[in-house]
């Protein structure tokens, strides 16, 4: 498993990027800020050249991926840059997240003069927020990538 949440991979294609778009739409509906029974499986935005889509969840997930991708025509088919990331916002709280806490471990390594148990918790909130982040992506980008493998590579 990688350590830092972002995924990069492409899929290709017999299908126009014409037949390509329609089928993208077919799954996916408009992103709504208080949707609570979508009717599609994915939500985001698509037009001709690229789209924007999250996967509709039934559960709470705030490092659900982002995915974009780029719609290219070749000559024998379609190809789609497709990369997977976390929310901007998401990224800044955890940036900062990282910051403070990365700050407490090297606090507690400089002033070290005899070990107690409470100096381990800024390296335990490390431990954790790695964790977090990590497991909240990457069980959902593995299975959003092959949903998106099998939706958009069949003909």
């Amino acid at each position: 498993m990688k350590l830092i949440p972002y995924e990069k991979f492409q899929i290709n294609t017999d299908l126009s990027s014409v037949e390509l778009v329609k089928r993208i739409k077919t799954f996916t509906g408009e992103k709504s800020f208080f949707n609570f029974s979508p009717s599609h499986e994915f939500s985001g935005h698509v037009n001709e050249y690229e789209f924007e889509i999250t996967k509709n969840i039934s559960y709470r997930n705030s490092f659900l991926p982002i995915i974009e991708g780029n719609i290219e025509q070749k000559i024998t088919g379609t190809q789609i840059i497709i990369s997977m990331r976390l929310h901007l916002l998401v990224m800044f709280f955890m940036f900062v997240w990282f910051s403070g806490v990365s700050i407490g471990c090297i606090t507690v390594l400089a002033k070290v003069d005899e070990f107690s148990l409470p100096m381990l918790i800024p390296f335990g909130m490390l431990i954790f927020g790695v964790a977090l982040v990590s497991g909240g992506f990457w069980f959902e980008a593995s299975k959003q990538k092959r949903r998106l493998i099998e939706l958009l590579s069949k003909n």
